[in-house]
């Protein structure tokens, strides 16, 4: 039983969709340089501190990314709208932040956390002016709303304090969006709460910031390759480096666009933002930084093709598998209540393979294997995926 046409929520029963805007591919230009400086954070630090504080600066340039793909799937930024116009003034402030990203933690964190104050409320305006027209998306909105504009204001708050504090500040405001998600995916005492989000739209933009995650594994990998003598050795490791990241692209984007598009889809109308929630803004998150991680271990090995890995590149490498496959076995789970097991075992493995031989062998030796043992279990899980498939089609002929 569907809902009557005057009773949904914009766009929640269109089942063409549309594509990502120019504007937000412009917008995208500065999250490539945001994703940079995050991975050169890591870079400089890969002990388990420097780690948790790259991850809170990954999060953090995540979720106001976020920001931005559902009000573009809620708002129609083709077009001369003025909401265009709008978000265009957001790109200034935006590239502000990513510039002071580095040193966030230090001398600059007063202006990383300003300028991202006043781009995340300034997107949150903009999007509630669209949800505010319907009840059923108002509703949403005003869940959502508390945390997610009191969580930029104490991150400025947070960024007059020093050290620690500062940190431990900023890790509460990754707390409060955690909590602004959950709420706004609530249906409300009527059940009548509702977000616009459209399936096709959703599920293109986190597959192009996947893309903008493998684009700094290769950037990485050739600006360590460009600094040094381009001998063979040096091209050998660039090869395979890059090869690696080659299967990082084949695993994610083979089906799983398609897949996850796919659940957002059939979702019900009510349930299109908790779906969104887990399989998107919580699940994609793991993958992106998976491969962030990659790149940092990846520019390092490139750099020094013959000799092993220090022990924080190896604990980036051995982390980037996990998230990765992790990230996906995630996905799966959420769509099918099943974990496929040649996952669970490409990661063990993995983490095996960089606690015994990570040592002894190069890094580019070590990526080589990971990458083939990658490549396997893709081909198992992706075989069982086409399987199922044909079954399905064999039983819904019509689908």
């Amino acid at each position: 039983m569907s809902l009557p046409e005057e009773q949904r929520p914009a766009g929640a029963g269109d089942d063409g969709g549309r594509h990502a805007t120019n504007l937000e591919l412009f917008l995208d230009l500065v999250f490539v340089f945001a994703v940079t400086q995050v991975a050169g954070v890591l870079a400089s630090d890969l002990t388990w501190a420097g780690f948790g504080r790259g991850l809170l600066l990954a999060w953090l340039v995540w979720w106001l990314w976020s920001q931005f793909t559902w009000l573009g799937t809620a708002v129609d930024l083709s077009g001369r709208s003025a909401a265009q116009f709008l978000v265009l003034a957001t790109v200034p402030l935006a590239l502000l932040m990513a510039v002071a990203l580095p040193d966030a933690y230090g001398s600059t964190g007063v202006e990383f956390a300003g300028a991202y104050l006043a781009v995340n409320l300034w997107a949150l305006g903009i999007q509630g002016r669209k949800l505010w027209g319907e009840p059923a998306t108002r509703a949403a909105w005003l869940r959502y709303l508390p945390l997610a504009a009191v969580a930029p204001c104490v991150l400025f708050a947070g960024a007059f304090l020093d050290g620690s504090a500062r940190t431990a500040v900023w890790a509460a405001v990754a707390v409060f969006n955690v909590g602004s998600a959950l709420a706004a995916a609530g249906k409300g005492r009527k059940g009548t709460s509702a977000w616009t989000i459209d399936p096709r739209h959703f599920a293109e933009r986190h597959a192009l910031f996947v893309i903008i995650s493998l684009g700094e594994a290769l950037v990485a990998i050739g600006t360590s390759a460009s600094g040094v003598e381009l001998t063979p050795t040096i091209g050998r490791g660039l090869v395979v480096a890059v090869a690696m990241a080659c299967v990082f692209w084949w695993t994610y984007f083979a089906y799983v666009p398609e897949a996850v598009e796919h659940t957002l889809r059939v979702a019900g109308p009510y349930e299109r933002g908790r779906v969104a929630r887990n399989l998107f803004t919580f699940g994609h998150f793991p993958i992106v930084f998976g491969l962030v991680l990659y790149a940092v271990a990846a520019k390092h090995a490139v750099a020094h093709p013959t000799e092993p890995l220090a022990d924080g590149d190896l604990a980036a490498l051995a982390g980037a598998v996990t998230l990765f496959v992790g990230g996906l076995a995630g996905l799966q789970f959420q769509a099918i209540r099943r974990v496929a097991p040649e996952r669970v075992v490409v990661i063990l493995a993995v983490v095996a393979l960089v606690a015994a031989l990570g040592s002894e062998l190069s890094g580019i030796a070590l990526i080589a294997l990971i990458a083939v043992a990658l490549a396997v279990q893709q081909t198992i899980t992706l075989r069982s995926f086409d399987r199922r498939s044909a079954i399905e089609d064999e039983a819904e002929p019509g689908r």
